[in-house]
């Protein structure tokens, strides 16, 4: 086997080290990927491959698709169909099926994200449903914050008076 050269110094003092990177994706859980970098002995300098990129985006992927599954499975537990969402976000039908279950087509970053939030405040849909109207919001987000208020009254009453 040749000996590696490193690209920085010139010296034949490079080796191979690998570590392990955890990744993670909101709702979507962990994962590890084994990277491998080129190392140089003298000049330490750190040589990555593009291997490690693609592993590393392939993985991101993955954990993607996971937390789309987890927000869809968790907001239809909650009471919303797919396609109530989808009227209330103005999406074509069986669009978050599909995000949910086709291994070849993926939501855009905004459609993760958007996800993401009304996973997190999931009274958003609520306000989508009304069309945004501000009055109508407004109620939403109040009703939401009270219920909010008397859920952690009722399992923290030491936070309340």
């Amino acid at each position: 086997m040749a000996a590696l050269i490193c690209s920085y110094c010139g010296r034949d003092t490079m080796t191979i080290e690998t570590h392990e990177m955890q990744l993670s994706e909101p709702y979507g859980g962990t994962s590890t990927v084994t990277i491998s970098e080129k190392v140089c002995g003298h000049c330490e300098f750190v040589e990555d491959d593009e291997a490690n990129d693609l592993a590393i985006q392939k993985e991101l992927t993955a954990l993607k698709r996971r937390s789309m599954m987890t927000v869809l499975d968790a907001l239809n537990g909650m009471g919303h169909t797919n396609a109530a969402m989808e009227r209330a976000l103005g999406l074509p039908a069986r669009t978050l099926a599909r995000w949910k279950n086709e291994q070849t087509t993926s939501p855009s970053a905004a459609g993760v994200a958007l996800m993401r939030i009304i996973r997190t405040f999931p009274w958003i849909l609520e306000v989508a449903d009304v069309q945004f109207d501000k009055t109508k919001a407004r109620k939403v987000l109040l009703q939401a914050a009270m219920d909010e208020i008397v859920k952690i009254g009722d399992e923290h009453p030491e936070v309340l008076p």
